[in-house]
């Protein structure tokens, strides 16, 4: 099995038989590939492990200081410019201006 492969050490997962290590996109945006690559040290090859029976307990409610929003409530994104359109999701990488409409969960 590859994973077999792979040592964990100073947060790298290295393979032992040739000294590469799994890497990441440095912009880590959601679908981009993870590869293997010369081990370089750099973030985009450092790894955490987490245990799903340490992993931390997730708010459901409240506010996110992390990232400025309140946790599961509905929000949508308007525009400052003079018609106050609202930013609307198009498929799935593509945000375009639009008119606010009730129930329209891509806005």
């Amino acid at each position: 099995m590859w994973w077999t492969n792979f040592q964990y050490k100073d947060e790298l997962l290295v393979n032992t038989k040739n000294g590469k290590a799994i890497d990441a996109s440095p912009e880590a945006r959601e679908g981009f590939q993870v590869y293997v690559a010369n081990k370089s040290g750099q973030v985009q090859q450092q790894w955490k492990i987490v245990y799903t029976d340490q992993a931390p307990k997730y708010a459901t409610e409240g506010f996110n200081e992390e990232f400025g929003f309140h946790i599961n409530r509905p929000f949508y994104i308007r525009s400052r410019l003079p018609l106050k359109r609202v930013a609307e999701c198009v498929g799935a990488n593509n945000v375009v201006l639009r008119r606010w409409r009730a129930n329209v969960a891509a806005q």
